[in-house]
């Protein structure tokens, strides 16, 4: 089973191009890979959330390196803090974690990495998806909550609220679908906590910044 923050960097790449999707801000997914990691955490009863607070339960190693470098982060601002401020403090790690997702991907042979150098010329890497069928597992999962009467488990919603985070819908879902399903959408993402968090974070960094939002008392 793919981690949340690497089925969220699937969605956020471009199928032809290997890139990230040109309309994706990379603040919204640096957040969105903050509260995946969160959610893994809460998955694993190692986190405990209530509607505006993070609880730290077990800080024990989990088996992985990020999610252990995600608790180290989060120990220091003790046992308990505002939901936002956690997001704020692993958004701040993000910028560093996107390509250990990347390369991870690329280790478990779902994604292929190429390199556009030339002689001296330095040039950008691109991760085009080998067969995709990851890709549209994820794809599969959130289409199939939004657009039937299917109820969604924990891992449905917390995929849909990281998509939300984002605003990957129009990766997923034609326009004409959204047009009758943007509701829905914001409906299944409410229901998680951390999922609200994370909007609710990026409101906050329109007013303030990252480092203010992380520290604060």
């Amino acid at each position: 089973m793919l981690r949340f923050a690497e089925e969220i960097t699937l969605l956020a790449l471009n199928d032809e191009t290997g890139k990230m999707h040109r309309n994706l801000e990379e603040q919204s997914f640096e957040c969105a890979i903050a509260g995946a990691l969160l959610l893994e955490l809460a998955f694993m009863n190692r986190v405990d959330t209530d509607v505006d607070n993070l609880m730290l339960l077990n800080t024990e190693p989990t088996g992985d390196t990020l999610l252990n470098e995600a608790i180290a982060a989060l120990k220091i601002a003790g046992d308990k803090m505002q939901i936002t401020q956690a997001i704020a403090k692993l958004t701040l790690k993000a910028r560093d974690i996107e390509p250990r997702l990347l390369a991870s991907l690329v280790y478990k042979g779902i994604l292929e990495e190429k390199d556009s150098s030339f002689l001296w010329i330095k040039g950008e890497r691109t991760y085009p998806m080998i067969e995709g069928k990851e890709e549209m597992e994820v794809r599969t999962r959130i289409r199939k909550i939004i657009l039937t009467d299917t109820i969604p488990d924990p891992r449905d919603i917390a995929i849909i609220s990281l998509m939300e985070a984002c605003k990957l819908h129009r990766t997923v879902f034609v326009p004409e679908e959204l047009s009758s399903c943007r509701k829905k959408i914001k409906q299944v993402a409410a229901m998680e906590f951390i999922g609200q968090a994370m909007l609710q974070a990026l409101e906050e960094i329109k007013e303030s910044s990252l480092e203010e939002i992380a520290h604060k008392a």
